[in-house]
């Protein structure tokens, strides 16, 4: 947002306040400035005015001009094309220097003498808004020849930058942050009286229909002009160059000024673009599929309310009649249609996006201000609207809650007043509360602590007094304070397991996410405003964002590549969950001597080692590939005590191949899962444990799970756990193999005895014959 010092002074006295504490003032507010150009005119630039302008009697592109100094006559050669009689210019007379370092001496121009220079704005060190030589006019005060522009205030302007942030639409504009500064300094907000004249018009019914069917959630107010002159006068074009808006056409100008002024979305169309042959132009308002309001004239759409604009029904340069719009649409609305809708916006989206002012009167009395102050033109009477009232927030605050949250006492008559310079129309206070309604315009504030910020922030934080935080200790081992440590002692066992820890965005690309087969978050939950379009989904694993740091490590000619990430991912109705991914790609281990520098690739049984030392002692259950990420026949569930806790795959060789991956193995495990796990404690036997071993030949589609299984539940508590070995495949065998278990056997009784190991094996091996088809090798 830019505005100048000169502009806001027509709205918020600033007498006997330098820029300088303007600019403290709007960073003491939290409305951050980002710079501030400082625009003077030098000295010796006087106001002349052109008593004639004869062509140059050797040069085409030359006039030479008489020009009258108010106390002298001096002729001057001039090369602009615009120079003209009856013009008033600025004259730098012999002796003054530009800003650019130019010097202005008597000169002869191709056998013409000429005595000073008759600048365009760029000379003056001005934006530039038009060819030529500067034209002046009233609009910047008197016009008196020989006087010089520097005596001239509104030429000479402090132009401050300011960086918003996306929720104060309501400072998009100069009242806006006339407002703020008229509560920061206590000085109140000029009054603005516009008047129309009272002459005889002929009544806006007369040439235009306005109806609305159903009721869209838009206000509309609209007015008519006949124009007989439309300039643009110089303070307007000079504002408009300063915060960077060009137009070509007057009206366009006018509308720019009165938006920037008073935040109201204004637009303006031809009456015969609308009324087409007909007497009398007819405008209905609709109500779209999507819930936004169009404008129809003759069947087709004018505008998509604070949205887009039909240039093509924009008036001509030779239009007499003009429709002005003013309208307002609640920002919480559109966004979310434009995006899902993808329609065309125009350039005033962004203000409507942001939160426009509401007070429709209030910015069609701005427009029509300035055309009567600049223009000619006749207003006829009356005015055509559609409101759609919004629902007011009426909130109540207490004093205590005010000084709870800032920390020293506010007076009640302080807050009162702070809030009603900012707009809140307060209702009345009791019982030391205030009741008040927030303004429309404040779409930001929503809720009490809302508005002891803006209590906070008018008071200013370097005001509210340091003192010593007191509290009473509490118990501080909360479920958050417990996540964090495991959290933190996971990462720090990944790294000493040799894994490198990464950081990624939350955000992720959804089309992405529709090639893997991956779910996206539900349309009507999905991000409003994305940061990019490559950016416009939420994370389902972190996987999907790890490819893109595998693929940059790849490309930096890294052949082993072990990552982790520890962070959030989200599921269709955007619920967060906390993930851990560990991934390992290329060679398993670092070149060296013990290797002759030539590593094996990793595999799965090696990354599933690494996994344990980060995670701890699981077990695996195959598993079929849920999404494109993982490969169809390396994958398996993680079991933690009978519990799947999360997954283990080799990346898909397709995936692998479109980001140039080498083998890459990964293992994605839910958080909370791993956290909230009680561990039991288990009495340890002092009798010296056994170890037996049995090999058994069964068929090679059995999967160690089922085994598992027929076992579990069945053999006796002297068993203290069993696990395989080894596995033997052999033509021998056919469609069998030979899979080796060991058993680890121990009493808490006694030592036993060979028999009764001998008997314990039987009948392990029993069970094998009987629930999976198992021979004695």
């Amino acid at each position: 947002m830019i505005v100048t010092r000169t502009w806001l002074e027509e709205w918020v006295d600033l007498e006997g306040i330098s820029t300088e504490e303007i600019c403290r003032k709007l960073n003491a507010i939290g409305l951050e400035v980002d710079s501030v150009d400082t625009y003077r005119i030098p000295e010796k630039i006087v106001i002349g005015y052109v008593e004639s302008c004869e062509k140059h009697p050797d040069a085409d592109k030359l006039s030479v001009c008489q020009v009258d100094l108010g106390n002298a006559r001096r002729q001057i050669v001039c090369g602009a094309k615009n120079v003209r009689k009856g013009l008033y210019v600025p004259v730098a007379i012999v002796g003054a220097t530009m800003p650019n370092g130019m010097k202005i001496k008597h000169a002869k121009l191709r056998g013409v003498e000429s005595d000073g220079m008759i600048c365009s704005a760029g000379e003056l060190g001005l934006p530039k808004w038009q060819d030529g030589i500067m034209e002046l006019d009233t609009s910047i005060g008197k016009l008196e020849p020989g006087r010089e522009l520097r005596e001239y205030p509104l030429l000479n302007d402090d132009v401050i930058e300011i960086e918003l942030t996306a929720n104060r639409g309501d400072c998009l504009s100069i009242h806006g942050i006339a407002r703020e500064l008229s509560v920061g300094f206590g000085r109140p907000i000029k009054p603005f009286d516009f008047r129309e004249s009272e002459n005889h018009r002929l009544g806006i019914g007369r040439i235009l229909q306005f109806t609305h069917q159903d009721n869209p959630p838009v206000s509309l107010l609209y007015r008519a002009i006949d124009v007989e002159r439309l300039e643009i006068p110089v303070l307007m074009a000079l504002r408009l160059a300063f915060i960077g808006v060009e137009t070509e056409r007057a009206i366009d100008a006018y509308l720019e000024y009165a938006i920037h002024t008073s935040g109201v979305i204004l637009r303006e169309y031809g009456f015969g673009k609308l009324a087409g042959n007909g007497e009398k132009a007819r405008l209905t308002l609709k109500a779209l599929p999507h819930g936004l309001g169009a404008i129809e004239a003759n069947g087709k759409i004018v505008t998509i309310v604070g949205i887009d604009q039909d240039d093509s029904f924009k008036a001509d340069a030779e239009e007499k009649t003009i429709f002005l719009e003013a309208s307002y649409v609640n920002p919480e609305l559109i966004a979310p249609v434009v995006k899902k809708e993808r329609l065309e916006t125009d350039p005033l989206y962004y203000r409507t996006s942001r939160g426009s002012e509401p007070d429709l009167d209030f910015g069609m009395r701005v427009l029509l201000d300035v055309l009567y102050r600049y223009a000619e033109i006749e207003l006829y009477d009356g005015c055509s609207e559609y409101f759609k009232e919004r629902e007011t927030i009426t909130l109540d605050i207490s004093m205590e809650e005010i000084e709870a949250l800032i920390g020293q006492p506010i007076g009640m008559s302080q807050a009162v007043n702070i809030l009603s310079g900012l707009g809140f129309y307060i209702h009345r206070t009791e019982d030391g509360k205030i009741i008040f309604d927030v303004p429309p315009f404040r779409h930001d504030v929503l809720n009490k602590q809302d508005v002891i910020e803006e209590i906070v922030r008018i008071v200013g934080i370097d005001n509210i007094a340091s003192k010593p935080l007191c509290f009473t200790e509490a118990n501080r081992v909360t479920y958050d304070l417990k996540r964090y440590r495991f959290i933190r002692d996971l990462r720090l066992k990944a790294v000493a397991a040799g894994f490198f820890e990464t950081v990624h965005y939350i955000f992720c690309d959804n089309k992405r996410l529709d090639a893997l087969g991956l779910e996206r978050v539900k349309e009507e939950k999905a991000l409003l405003n994305p940061i990019t379009s490559e950016m416009d989904g939420l994370r389902p694993n972190l996987m999907v964002t790890m490819l893109d740091s595998l693929q940059r490590n790849v490309a930096m000619s890294k052949r082993r590549i072990p990552l982790f990430e520890v962070s959030r991912v989200f599921d269709r109705e955007r619920n967060e969950m906390f993930h851990m991914l560990l991934v390992h790609a290329g060679e398993k281990e670092t070149a060296s001597v013990t290797n002759a520098g030539k590593p094996e690739m990793i595999d799965f049984a090696t990354f599933v080692k690494e996994v344990a030392a980060v995670i701890g002692t699981f077990e695996l259950r195959q598993c079929e590939a849920k999404n494109g990420l993982m490969h169809p026949y390396q994958s398996a569930e993680i079991l933690i005590e009978g519990e799947s806790v999360g997954i283990v795959s080799k990346l898909h060789p397709s995936v692998a191949e479109r980001f140039d991956l080498p083998d890459t193995y990964f293992a994605e495990i839910e958080m909370p899962k791993l956290q909230e796990r009680h561990v039991n404690a288990r009495a340890i036997s002092a009798f010296t444990p056994v170890q037996r071993d049995i090999s058994v030949v069964v068929p090679q589609n059995l999967a160690y799970t089922d085994i598992r299984k027929a076992l579990e539940g069945v053999l006796p508590e002297t068993v203290q756990r069993f696990f395989p070995i080894d596995r033997y495949v052999d033509e021998s065998l056919g469609e069998n193999m030979s899979l080796t278990l060991r058993f680890l056997i121990s009493s808490m009784e006694k030592t036993l005895e060979e028999n009764e190991i001998n008997a314990i094996m039987d009948e392990v091996l029993e069970t094998l014959q009987r629930k999976c088809q198992a021979k004695l090798r």
